[in-house]
């Protein structure tokens, strides 16, 4: 049945203006509707008057599933059929309508949903829904007193036409709108991440220092600190967790928190503190999360470096007489293993020596040809430009990487954190 004016006449008997006007209203009513579940309803109502059938369903595709689901289904709950069976999946696969107008002998009716249901199914249409040329799933009608007719494909086709492109269209305003939410939230954890990265202190006595952080997504993984100490000590701390992206700027918030924390306890051995550390983010952590970390405090006579190596690449201390040293270390990364153990080294500092710490998105940057740029040539980018301002070195570096890599997208954070003894 359809509405013509004010009152409702059998398909049959309706003109085909009237039939059309119907469908295109019906099309301009559900262009107004944003709640997919309405938008969907509304569609399986028409197509079941439109056509005088007795209940109608609209089945969608569940591809990780690998099944066939009732968006709607009139008179029922929720249906799930594996894909391909039944009379609706052979319309879906076959991407043609399927037309049966007596199922006592048909062999592709799923009878278990009759029985489920307590409904007999005596006549079936199904007409694929088609967007941009893919089908997204189907229309399906039933019971139609004297049976469906070729006239009611062509209907139900229309009908499917529009039906299809407003569920697709809402399916992509709300991808869109999810999309923009993300884009949202990674702006905002970016912004909160910024934070937690220190500005480069200023008027520390004995001392001149930089940092920076270039990540290679909105949210990175690498992180640095720059901190005095209660008792005049200065630590230094550059980290890269495992991974990117969210989970891993989690972590990085947390090694950062609770190594602050723990810094502040000056005095005690440096070795401990790390022990401690890697105990409670082990406990907090996945296996695939851990960090490597190089983490110094600098003497408050600023005469000796203590630090702690856990799988970071190896510093570069640059004497004032010219000597390169590398500060190595063998420990394993916080949060990799509970009982991991960390050995401290104290190295001498003499005023005019230059302390540099790196990421390994700036000793591993790969060009297009593959070929990584290599360790070395931090040492030498560090000393033509010795005689530069402390504050241009991590621009320095980072803009030797890229000149290095060329076109090849950065595929991980760059950090530089300098620390110079005055």
């Amino acid at each position: 049945m359809i509405e013509a004016g004010l009152e409702s006449v059998p398909l049959e008997q309706a003109s085909a203006e009237s039939i059309t006007r119907a469908i295109f209203e019906h099309a301009t009513r559900i262009g107004r509707v944003q709640e997919t579940d309405e938008l969907v309803r509304l569609n399986a109502d028409f197509a079941r008057d439109l056509v005088g059938a007795d209940r109608c369903s609209l089945w969608l595709i569940d591809k990780p599933a690998g099944e066939l689901w009732t968006k709607v289904a009139h008179g029922v709950g929720e249906i799930r059929i594996p894909r391909g069976k039944g009379i609706v999946g052979a319309c879906i696969e076959e991407e043609a309508p399927m037309l049966v107008n007596d199922t006592r002998n048909e062999p592709r009716l799923l009878r278990r949903v009759d029985e489920s249901s307590g409904y007999r199914t005596e006549s079936v249409l199904c007409v694929p829904l088609r967007s941009e040329g893919r089908v997204i799933g189907a229309f399906q009608l039933l019971n139609k007193p004297g049976g469906f007719g070729d006239g009611d494909v062509g209907l139900l086709g229309l009908l499917g036409h529009f039906a299809a492109g407003a569920i697709e269209n809402e399916r992509l305003r709300q991808e869109a709108l999810g999309a923009k939410l993300m884009k949202h939230e990674l702006t905002l954890a970016h912004d909160v991440q910024a934070r937690l990265l220190p500005e480069n202190p200023t008027g520390i006595r004995g001392l001149e220092c930089v940092g920076c952080c270039r990540p290679a997504r909105s949210i990175g993984g690498d992180y640095y600190d720059l901190l005095p100490l209660r008792k005049g000590g200065f630590a230094v701390t550059l980290g890269d967790v495992s991974g990117k992206g969210i989970p891993a700027a989690v972590m990085m918030a947390s090694i950062q928190t609770l190594l602050r924390s723990l810094l502040q306890r000056e005095g005690e051995d440096l070795a401990v503190l790390l022990s401690d550390l890697n105990r409670t983010l082990y406990m907090s952590s996945t296996a695939e999360r851990y960090s490597t970390l190089f983490c110094g405090v600098i003497s408050q006579d600023r005469r000796t470096l203590t630090y702690v190596n856990a799988g970071h690449v190896q510093p570069l201390l640059l004497h004032a007489d010219g000597e390169l040293e590398r500060l190595p270390g063998d420990g394993l990364p916080i949060a990799m293993l509970p009982e991991a153990h960390y050995d401290t080294t104290t190295v001498a500092l003499r005023p005019g020596d230059l302390l540099v710490v790196v990421s390994d998105g700036i000793v591993e940057a790969c060009n297009a040809a593959g070929d990584f740029w290599e360790e070395e040539e931090v040492e030498r980018v560090v000393l033509e430009h010795i005689e530069a301002a402390l504050e241009a070195l991590p621009g320095v570096l980072c803009a030797a990487v890229d000149e290095f890599a060329g076109e090849a997208e950065q595929y991980d954070d760059m950090t530089v954190v300098a620390v110079k003894v005055l």
